[in-house]
């Protein structure tokens, strides 16, 4: 995956990260804990209101966890200068 790609894919997701954010006032990796750690168990019958969100929110923040991982790989096997480079020349 190129890496201006990768960026744009870790914007979006982002932002829609944010929506949740501003909706609920938590932010997503303190949402996303409290779901790993089982916290928000309550949420988990499929019938309140926050059901579908939290599944996509919790979706999303994986999602963006792994593009996270994936853009510092992509750092760590081609240098910055390089990158930079390949960036101004697609440009």
């Amino acid at each position: 995956m190129e890496l201006r790609q990768l960026v744009r894919e870790i914007h979006w997701i982002e932002w829609q990260l944010r929506s949740f954010e501003d909706k609920y006032g938590l932010l997503s990796r303190d949402f996303y804990e409290a779901m790993e750690s089982g916290q928000l168990s309550e949420f988990d019958d499929g019938e309140s209101p926050q059901f579908t969100d939290f599944l996509e929110w919790h979706g999303l923040y994986k999602v963006w966890l792994s593009r996270q991982r994936t853009y510092r790989d992509l750092l760590r096997r081609q240098s910055l200068p390089v990158q930079l480079r390949h960036a101004a020349a697609a440009a």
